[in-house]
């Protein structure tokens, strides 16, 4: 009578089961790894675009700055013509005009004065929003290349799980089947 076969006496079914474990477990690691690199390289896009958006935005806000700036200015200007124009109508209407010529060159260059100090400050605010947008965008493309690097060592991670996998399978195959 023929005896019955065993996993253990021939071997059977049962040595498959690491090797089994092992292909599983590197197809999972495998997968595991693209989801984090799809995960990091959506990462990568987004401090790029991050770092473009702000750098638009501080130029925008540079050029309302300036833009503003020169609105101080105009209105710095026009209310010392406002001013000069109501000194003169008060010296006339007093019959005092001997000094008038001299009072309206100091209003003019009073005005012309405080006119360069807004643009001026306009200018230098303006200048430190554009610095902080190219900043941003510089940092923005360095956070972008170091998760696009994470995301190369995750794809690289998860295919050496996989030849792990594999080559795990492999030796447990070759131990049970010298």
């Amino acid at each position: 009578m023929k005896q019955p076969r065993t996993p253990q006496k021939q071997g059977g079914w049962v040595q498959f089961i690491p090797a089994a474990v092992s292909v599983v477990s590197g197809l999972l690691g495998n997968k595991s790894s693209k989801k984090a690199a799809a995960a990091e390289a959506e990462r990568a896009r987004q401090a790029l675009a991050r770092g473009k958006e702000q750098n638009e935005y501080n130029k925008m806000a540079a050029k309302a700055a300036e833009a503003s700036g020169q609105l101080q200015s105009f209105d710095i200007k026009r209310q010392a013509k406002l001013m000069a124009s109501r000194a003169v109508a008060v010296a006339a209407a007093g019959g005092y005009a001997g000094d008038i010529d001299n009072l309206i060159a100091d209003i003019d260059g009073e005005a012309n004065y405080k006119s360069s100090i807004a643009l001026y400050e306009a200018g230098d605010f303006a200048e430190g929003l554009r610095f902080e947008g190219a900043q941003a965008e510089k940092y923005g493309a360095a956070d972008s290349r170091a998760a696009s690097q994470r995301s190369s060592a995750y794809k690289l991670e998860g295919q050496a799980s996989l030849l792990a996998g594999f080559g795990n399978a492999w030796g447990a195959y070759s131990r049970a089947n010298p």
